[in-house]
Parts: C-alpha cells; structure tokens; sequence
C-alpha cells in the first residue's frame, strides 16, 4: 500500500529515508552492477568513479531507432526532396576500396571514361571475413528498410548507381545512418568509399547530389571530424555524447584522468585507455559500450571487469529507459551548480538552465556543447532557444537581452561574483591628484 506524505505525493511501496522523503531517482552507480564496477577501485577513489558512471549518456534501442525515425522523417516533409530521392545507407565497414563498381564505358563522343554501374547497391549488412557477429548496423539497416516503405517515393534502400541517377526520379542526396559517431572514423572511411568512385565525384562537382550523416548519438569532436571530409556532409545527431573534457567536466578532470591512465588494461577491443581516438565519451547503449568510452568502462582483462560486456544485464533496464524532462533538467542543474527555484513552473526551470549555461559561450556549433551539458537532446534544446529568441530573452546572435538577464535574476539565478585577489596588504591612498594632460 502506498503511503500519503503531507505534501500530497504519492510515494512507491519501497525505501523511505526518515518519515517521509521523496526518494531520489535511482543512478548507475548505485545499482548493483555499478557498485560491482567501482568496488574494483581504491577507496579514496571510488567517488570519481561513481561521479563518471552517474556522467555517462544512457540510451536503449528504442530511442536509438526513435531518433533516427523522427530525423528522415523531418528530412522527408522537407521541401529540399520534392522532386528528387534520398538514398539510405547503413554505416558499416567495407573490405572493397569503392562502394560501387566503375567500369570503362565509352561516352557519346566515343571516349572512355570509368562509369559506375549497376542496379543493386552494396549490400545493407556484411560482416568482415573471418567475423560471423552483426553489429549496429543489422537494426540500422532495418531501419532504412522501414523507413523505405513508410515514404516509398522519396527514400530508397541501398540503391546502386543506375537506380541513383534514374531518369524519372535521380538521386539528390546520400545519407548515412549510424547509432554512433565517436571519433568519425568509420563515417569518414565510409565517405572515402563513395568518394572513390568516379561517378560520384562528378555528381558532387555538378551539385547533383549531397551528403549527410544522420546519427542517434555522437561526441562534438567527431561531428566535426565528419563535417570537414571533404564531402563536406551535413551531420544530423539528436543527442550528444559528454566525455572527459575540462569544459564538460571541471570539478571530476583531473580525477577522472588519472583513474583512465592508472585502472584496468591498457588498451581494449583496438582502443587505448582513454578509448579509440582517444575520445574518453562516456555513452553506453543497452546492446552494447562502445569502444570510444574508456577501456575501464568497456573492457575486461585479467581480474578486471568491463561494466557490462554485451547486452546490458537485466538489472539496468529501468535506467536504460526514457527519462522525465523533469529529470534531465534536475540533473543537469546540480552537476552544473544552477539552482532552480521550487516554485518555477517546468518550462521556467528548462529555460533558466539553458539561459544560465549560455551566458558569454554562443558560437557557430554552441549547441551540441550545450546539449552536452544539460542532457538534452538536440531538437529539444533548439526549441528552447528558438522561445528565448521569441519571447526577447536573446538576441539572434545568441547572448543575453537585458530582458534575458532579469529573467535569470528573478529565477533565483544570479551573476556569479568574482573572488577578490588581495594583491596589496598595506592600500595605497594618493594624497595628491594630478590633472590629465
């Protein structure tokens, strides 16, 4: 039976701390499998530990398949496709130097020229020799299959060349879809396939087609890796990964640093310690950790253990599901050390956490920083500044109105005060002023 506090919320049949506290949402590191991984730490460095355990993005399959469904099908009711079609490719690695096949073909001055052809594309899912496992990309090829036959006139799946440069109904765009961009350079090697084949390069040259990546998940640093192929892909990814940096992680750097380069092996699944491309992302997704995270989260070796290896044990499914905005936003404010007022409504409180975190710090690509540090997915995050423009909170350039400033003070945020350096213990007083010349 459930018991009534005085302030009227319902709480659940389990733990109550005192007579009556409302408990506080469960975090990784106090499950049991997260406990199990920092046990395996010094005492005096356990915290750290479970401050990056409690850090890291947590996503299931669900909203990987969600967030690259919502994105093609915005893409879709664009008005960029209506008169030409997308082709879906799933992200994977490729044995062949070329995604598609060229040939010598002579043109209609009788000149040879090397031509891709071929009505079928590569195929959706193929393991690499000597593998017999599937990875990411048999439900991201799915996904392209479904989204296929929802929108039948405007994407097509894994099209080979002839059926890209169709009489009736070309192609005028590519777009790559990948769960995870962590150091791009799977995304990039993918984008070096289509770039060996001629044919492409010509449709490039000619604005006839464009690329774009399309994305569950990625690290800041790798969107910008993708970006500057010299494809130059638009990037597209709904959340973003936080990782070890001293601008996403201040208070935890230097100790998180130092549990990365003294726990644990050395290297993991072709990753150094701090994770292939040295990206230290702390991400994991229910099917699997990526290898960008640190080999200490994503490894074992010895009497070592990864925090899980596989499919996340059953014990982390409800941490694993959709969180509250509520949630997110009450998260993100006591790691960022913003405190919201209790009689703020919901959107008051997500448009003070986002206000606060971006006073001073817009720049072309300020959102997925923002997006890092408060948790949001990206689309989520963009609304709300689009109603700070709206309602006269900041200017188009993204800093603060005046309007913007009052906002934050009457929320109970207030400008933070600079420590005073005491620089001379005995003041100087001048006695005497000289006029200016």
């Amino acid at each position: 039976m459930q018991k009534k506090c005085w302030h009227g919320y319902l709480l659940p049949p389990i733990v109550y701390h005192g007579s009556c506290k409302i408990p506080a949402p469960a975090t990784l590191s106090k499950t049991v499998t997260g406990r199990a991984w920092v046990a395996q730490f010094a005492p005096a460095d356990q915290v750290a530990a479970a401050a990056m355990l409690d850090a890291m993005l947590l996503l299931n399959e669900e909203q990987v398949a969600t967030s690259i469904r919502t994105a093609l099908d915005r893409i879709a009711t664009g008005l960029r496709h209506r008169k030409k079609r997308i082709a879906l490719y799933a992200e994977r690695e490729f044995a062949e130097a070329a995604i598609f096949r060229s040939a010598l073909i002579a043109d209609g001055r009788g000149k040879l020229r090397r031509r891709a052809e071929g009505r079928a594309g590569p195929p959706a899912v193929n393991p690499p020799r000597g593998r017999s496992r599937v990875g990411s990309e048999g439900p991201i090829a799915f996904l392209a299959s479904q989204q296929k036959d929802a929108w039948p006139k405007v994407f097509m799946n894994h099209p080979g060349p002839d059926a890209l440069r169709g009489k009736t109904s070309p192609a005028g765009e590519i777009i790559i879809l990948t769960d995870f961009i962590g150091s791009g350079r799977r995304v990039r090697t993918m984008l070096d396939k289509f770039w060996a084949v001629p044919s492409v390069r010509s449709w490039v040259s000619r604005k006839l087609v464009k690329f774009r990546v399309v994305a569950a998940a990625a690290t800041s640093s790798g969107i910008s890796q993708v970006r500057m192929h010299r494809l130059r892909p638009e990037v597209v990814s709904e959340w973003i990964a936080p990782v070890v940096d001293w601008q996403l992680s201040s208070t935890y750097y230097y100790a998180w640093r130092s549990l990365i380069g003294t726990y644990g092996p050395a290297s993991g699944r072709g990753a150094g310690r701090s994770g292939y491309g040295d990206k230290a992302a702390l991400i994991a997704f229910s099917y699997r950790i990526p290898n960008n995270t640190p080999a200490i989260i994503h490894q074992s070796s010895g009497t070592w253990s990864a925090l899980y290896d596989g499919p996340m044990p059953s014990v982390l499914n409800s941490l694993f599901g959709v969180r509250q905005m509520s949630q997110i936003i009450d998260e993100a404010a006591a790691s960022n050390g913003v405190e919201l007022q209790p009689s703020l409504t919901a959107e008051e409180r997500q448009m003070i956490l986002v206000l606060s975190l971006l006073k001073g710090r817009w720049h072309r690509g300020s959102e997925m920083a923002l997006a890092a540090r408060t948790g949001m997915a990206v689309p989520a995050l963009m609304d709300v500044l689009r109603k700070g423009l709206a309602q006269g909170l900041i200017y188009q350039s993204g800093r603060l109105t005046d309007k913007g400033y009052t906002f934050l003070s009457a929320g109970g945020v207030a400008e933070r005060s600079k420590p005073l350096v005491e620089t001379n213990l005995q003041p100087y007083y001048p006695e005497a002023l000289r006029v200016p010349r």
